[in-house]
């Protein structure tokens, strides 16, 4: 019998999972400032060593952790419909941002403003690439003649993306449990209005 407390013997995904669960809890809980290594690896039931032979300190370990956790940018939607492909990609991160995993990045976000060096890496390896989907849309649309080329700009494609992430940051506490991406004809998608319901809204408070 396993001793309660003990290390818990898993390997590859198993385990990967299991520490990246760790991480969200220990965010929620203690915070980023007060996370460690030593902390993420006793509430994932796992040794330090299997934390350090994949991550050099705590901020590579919480940075691949989000990234795991947000949409992959590795399946891009393609339903033939620009406004269906945005929406859908919306949808996906407005899902995140009512999870228990948005609620523990939004505490991270706000001490990231206070830790540039990880507001740099947080920025190049998560938040970018998210906004280059986007664009990668709008550019695939533009390819197929859904929207005008000048449409397909780094600009218009984080309006819809900063719409969710601005109410998901200005509601405090609470998650919003609707939002609306108002998308013109003249830039990114040939609606007049896109309406993204995000479900239930969960509490953020510790």
């Amino acid at each position: 019998m396993a001793t309660p407390g003990a290390p818990t013997r898993r390997r590859g995904d198993a385990l990967e999972r299991a520490i990246y669960d760790a991480v969200f809890h220990q965010l929620q809980t203690v915070g980023y400032s007060r996370l460690t290594m030593e902390g993420v690896a006793g509430c994932a039931q796992t040794g330090k060593a299997a934390l350090y032979r994949r991550w050099g300190g705590k901020d590579d370990l919480v940075v691949d952790a989000i990234d795991h956790a947000l949409p992959s940018l590795a399946d891009l939607p393609d339903h033939g419909d620009v406004r269906e492909d945005l929406l859908d990609l919306l949808r996906r991160m407005a899902a995140m941002v009512n999870s228990p995993t948005g609620c523990a990045l939004q505490c991270l976000l706000a001490q990231a403003d206070r830790d540039h060096q990880f507001s740099v890496l947080l920025h190049e390896r998560v938040l970018a690439p998210r906004k280059g989907s986007f664009l990668a849309v709008l550019r695939r649309a533009a390819d197929r003649g859904q929207v005008r080329p000048e449409a397909a700009s780094q600009l218009v494609a984080e309006v819809g993306l900063a719409m969710v992430v601005q109410r998901f940051l200005v509601d405090g506490p609470r998650c919003p449990t609707t939002t609306s991406c108002r998308c013109s004809t003249r830039s990114s998608c040939p609606c007049s209005a896109c309406s993204v319901d995000l479900g239930p809204a969960r509490s953020c408070r510790r």
